[in-house]
């Protein structure tokens, strides 16, 4: 399960298509997850356009049982993300994702939120639904809005 699990997830993505069908909506974004030693992944989600990483993360993907749990760390020295971590099972030919606490804090703009995320992984697309909502009044106020980022593996 988890090789099949890094067949899928490594490479670039992106949601051009989405995008340019809904600009209003949905902004270019690309993914790329290079695999590194081991179990783990340098991540990177940038805009398409201006190739600037918003978020920069080491992936580590660990088995247990029928789950794979994906532990988050800041790119720089290796910090683990507390409480960031995603729980992924796989249903029929497809990875299902999501965190399973509140306990992911992400820092947007001058406010402290808290990141809440699901996904679906299949063999040549992602999907992604990240939203970040204000601790104190749990409004979301950064991330998906219409739905889910609908990313696609480029050859």
């Amino acid at each position: 399960m988890i090789e099949e699990f890094f067949r899928y997830f490594e490479g670039t993505f992106n949601n051009c298509m989405q995008a340019m069908s809904h600009p209003t909506k949905f902004a270019m974004i690309e993914l790329i997850h290079e695999k590194l030693d081991g179990n783990r992944f340098h991540c990177i989600q940038q805009y398409y356009v201006d190739k600037v990483p918003y978020r920069n993360t080491i992936i580590e993907v660990v088995q247990n049982d029928s789950r794979l749990i994906l532990k988050n760390y800041k790119d720089e020295g290796l910090t683990y993300l507390t409480g960031c971590d995603i729980i992924m099972e796989k249903q029929g030919s497809e990875f299902i994702g999501k965190n399973l606490c509140n306990e992911c804090f992400v820092k947007w703009q001058d406010k402290q939120t808290r990141l809440q995320t699901t996904s679906i992984l299949g063999n040549d697309y992602y999907q992604v639904i990240d939203q970040g909502y204000d601790i104190n009044t749990d409004e979301q106020i950064w991330g998906s809005y219409n739905g889910p980022f609908k990313f696609v593996k480029m050859p």
